[in-house]
């Protein structure tokens, strides 16, 4: 996440007759007779499909975004609370921005036709649509992106890319907040769903860094930072719709769980009996070679009194061998449902439906 330190400019006193705490935000102004721009095109996984989204870039707006001043100026000394959701505000609703939502959403709407998704499939097409942009940050940027940049590079960090999907949900209608974490230095996205909000947000959470179900926090961070602060919520917009799939992703998140718990435990049991079994099977390979040489030189009372031994020994593996198998099979099978879990986050109904077949 761009770190956020650098983007407020205190300056008490200056307004002596004005609102306490009163706040100048980042504005995008168009530059106009700015260079055209290519359509930014970008491919991505979604259920059993793959989506093709190209978006035409307003290259009056882009140019303006890139050359915005993107600090805030802040008068007094507010909290956090206080002047932090106007600034990311500042970056979602500006006017400007409309042509690049209505540019996204009209390709992911004629998705949605298409594939007849209901309006919780729609939102995760457009989490998974953001969630694909690759994830980067960059030490010399301290400050967000307005997301006709995020597009147009084509990648973004926690900021920008949270930025870019409470933007298009809200215009969709949807219920939705950014969620940041100070001392983590971390954003999120939330979505109004009852009886699932994070923390005591009120909003499920939707993670943009990476693919991902939605209602399901991460355990860790980059850098393996764990999230406890209580984030503050900035709601965006005035959308009424919410996600109504939480009890689904948070039967996904627990089977995944469970899956995980199951390997951990028979892991060292396996990996240990593995390991006997590979030792019984180079003695019987070397007493093997032993055999056949007694053989090779006609030392048949030798040859005669080790073939029993090999056969006791053949025998024996092969048991062991039998009586793994069945937790062979079940560690396997462990592995495959949580993996099936990691690589189908893009595919919220398809993964019940799996997880229903198979029995997990």
């Amino acid at each position: 996440m761009t770190i956020l330190a650098g983007a407020l400019i205190c300056t008490a006193g200056c307004l002596g007759g004005l609102l306490q705490h009163a706040a100048v935000y980042p504005s995008l102004h168009r530059v106009e007779g700015a260079a055209p721009v290519p359509d930014a095109s970008f491919s991505f996984p979604f259920q059993d499909m793959t989506v093709s989204v190209s978006v035409p870039l307003d290259a009056a707006v882009l140019a303006g975004a890139r050359a915005a001043d993107k600090n805030a100026r802040v008068y007094g000394d507010p909290s956090d609370e206080a002047w932090i959701p106007g600034y990311y505000r500042s970056f979602v609703e500006d006017d400007d921005l409309d042509s690049l939502y209505a540019g996204i959403t009209a390709r992911l709407a004629e998705v949605r036709g298409a594939a007849s998704l209901d309006s919780d499939e729609y939102l995760e097409l457009m989490a998974v649509y953001v969630q694909s942009i690759p994830y980067a940050t960059d030490a010399d940027l301290i400050n967000p992106k307005f997301p006709v940049e995020t597009i147009a590079d084509a990648e973004g960090d926690c900021d920008d890319k949270s930025l870019l999907l409470a933007g298009m949900l809200a215009r969709e209608g949807y219920d939705v907040a950014l969620l940041y974490f100070g001392p983590e230095r971390h954003m999120a996205v939330g979505v109004r769903s009852p009886g699932h909000g994070y923390a005591a947000s009120g909003y499920a959470y939707v993670e943009v860094t990476n693919v991902s179900y939605i209602g399901i926090a991460p355990d860790r961070l980059d850098g393996g930072i764990a999230l406890s602060s209580e984030p503050v919520v900035i709601p965006i917009g005035a959308g009424t719709l919410g996600y109504g799939s939480c009890d689904e992703t948070g039967a996904i998140h627990e089977a995944r769980a469970q899956a995980e718990a199951a390997i951990a435990e028979c892991e060292a049991e396996v990996a240990a009996a593995d390991a006997t079994l590979s030792r019984s099977y180079a003695e019987l390979e070397a007493l093997a070679a032993e055999i056949e040489a007694l053989r090779r030189t006609a030392k048949v009372a030798e040859y005669n009194a080790l073939v029993p031994v090999y056969n006791a020994k053949a025998a024996a593996y092969n048991r062991d061998r039998i009586a793994l198998q069945p937790e062979i099979e079940s560690y396997n099978r462990q592995v495959e449902v949580y993996n099936y879990i990691l690589r189908h986050a893009h595919d919220r109904p398809g993964t019940v439906a799996w997880l229903a077949a198979n029995g997990a």
